[in-house]
């Protein structure tokens, strides 16, 4: 089967046509490299999924990339501080085994102390043992620790969210000023900023005495798909199907009407590709179907202006 268009769930190179994100990670990288902790917060479909996942691949060499998602986490795991750290710790250690890193020398009895020290906590395992645990995990890894939580918003409105982040803050700290061995870098992506997130919960003084992400580098990758970049990713799908249409007119085109927004960009093409022809026509076709159904983006949308 051969590629598709894709607007549903992150986008794979293998199997959709999708814009080239070498320049993109390249940045994120670098970031990474330089121990930075950053928040990825863009609007819905805008791929910070897609982002997430290419940039695992692309760390995956150097480093133990632990990827979480905190949809996995049920309401009920933000419930108290011990309830959450035992969530977390689950999650954690379930994406350390996908990795294989108990082969790490040491590592197979680390985690296994980790967890049963975890379950005879009945009620007082806390983030600051949590944090202590992970902070085991990363002395014990022969790369360094790399932990991206997507969906991080979903947690928005749970103190212990706070809290959590108040703690991957004084290990940051601590890693610069006492040397403490913790994560090399932590990425969140959601669709809020993670500053503004306190907002939800604490009062206006409080969150102008002290912010639990304070430490965040600013985030600046340019994520929208340039006239350029939409180009390459026409370039691949008329060497696949010889439609004869004018790419570079059509790169132009979809920016024009989309301002380089990843969905609506992957959303017309799919519509050209499937109903109407790729000419200027064609994809005026396609802008007004597209403006007439109805789709996840749209709907979000909707509901935030309601």
């Amino acid at each position: 089967m051969g590629k598709v268009f894709n607007v549903t769930g992150p986008c794979i190179p293998e199997k959709h046509y999708m814009a080239d994100m070498s320049g993109c990670i390249g940045q994120i990288r670098a970031m990474v490299e330089a121990g930075a902790y950053f928040s990825i917060s863009r609007a819905r479909q805008y791929g910070k999924t897609t982002t997430l996942t290419a940039l695992e691949k692309e760390l995956a060499g150097d480093y133990l990339v632990i990827s979480l998602d905190f949809q996995d986490l049920g309401s009920a795991s933000f419930e108290d501080e011990h309830t959450f750290s035992i969530a977390f710790l689950e999650l954690f250690l379930q994406e350390m085994r996908r990795h294989h890193a108990e082969n790490m020398p040491g590592m197979a009895a680390l985690l296994e102390k980790l967890w049963d020290t975890a379950e005879n906590e009945e009620r007082d395992y806390s983030l600051m043992t949590l944090f202590r645990h992970l902070q085991s995990v990363c002395g014990c890894s022969f790369k360094p620790v790399v932990l991206m939580i997507d969906e991080v918003d979903s947690a928005s409105n749970n103190q212990v969210f706070l809290d959590f982040l108040a703690q991957l803050r004084s290990y940051y700290l601590k890693r610069d000023t006492k040397g403490l061995v913790t994560f090399q870098s932590v990425i969140l992506a959601g669709v809020y900023d993670i500053k503004n997130l306190k907002r939800k919960i604490r009062s206006e003084a409080d969150h102008r005495m002290n912010s639990p992400w304070n430490i965040a580098a600013d985030f600046e990758v340019d994520m929208s798909l340039s006239r350029d970049r939409i180009k390459r990713m026409l370039d691949e799908y008329e060497t696949d199907h010889h439609t004869g249409m004018n790419i570079l007119k059509m790169a132009e085109l979809l920016h024009d009407y989309t301002s380089g927004y990843p969905y609506l960009v992957s959303r017309l093409c799919k519509i050209i590709d499937g109903k109407t022809v790729w000419t200027k026509e064609g994809l005026l076709t396609a802008v007004r179907l597209l403006l007439t159904e109805s789709n996840s983006l749209f709907e979000s949308l909707i509901g935030k202006l309601a």
